[in-house]
């Protein structure tokens, strides 16, 4: 399991990330669908990174996210029928490491990545990725491909 993207898209996503601090950033991964895309061992590639705001409302934005469902079915209907789609999401832990909390694993949905970037005192401190297992139970992590 890999997502890979280009340095562009790395360096947007960190820069969201950063201006954002010390609430978390979220966003889209938007890239061609790979077939088999639902496996076990599936490869993503990310063309494009789309920072959406964070709707969280039920309190501080320091630990939490919520995306805007309207926003979601904009995105997938202005991409219909060009190959290339949701793929998975990105999000920021401020002050805390890349590994997805118990309220991330609560709201995944399988097969998509989930990008967490740690940013530590307003500066991006690294990233790691993460793909729901089917069960519901857990994440598995994936490898990060930048520059590919």
């Amino acid at each position: 399991m890999s997502l890979s993207c280009p340095a562009s898209v790395w360096e947007q996503v960190a820069k969201t990330a950063e201006s954002t601090f010390p609430e978390e950033c979220c966003g889209l991964l938007l890239g061609p669908i790979p077939s088999g895309f639902h496996l076990a061992g599936r490869a993503v590639r990310v063309d494009e990174a789309r920072p959406l705001p964070n709707g969280w409302e039920a309190g501080p934005r320091n630990n939490r996210y919520a995306l805007d469902p309207k926003l979601l079915m904009s995105v997938e209907s202005e991409l219909s029928g060009t190959g290339r789609g949701i793929v998975g999401f990105y999000h920021s832990h401020p002050d805390a490491m890349a590994w997805p909390s118990p309220f991330d694993l609560e709201r995944a949905w399988p097969c998509y990545s989930y990008w967490i970037l740690c940013v530590r005192q307003g500066r991006s401190d690294g990233s790691r990725s993460w793909v729901r297992s089917e069960d519901g139970l857990s994440f598995r992590e994936e490898k990060v491909l930048i520059g590919e």
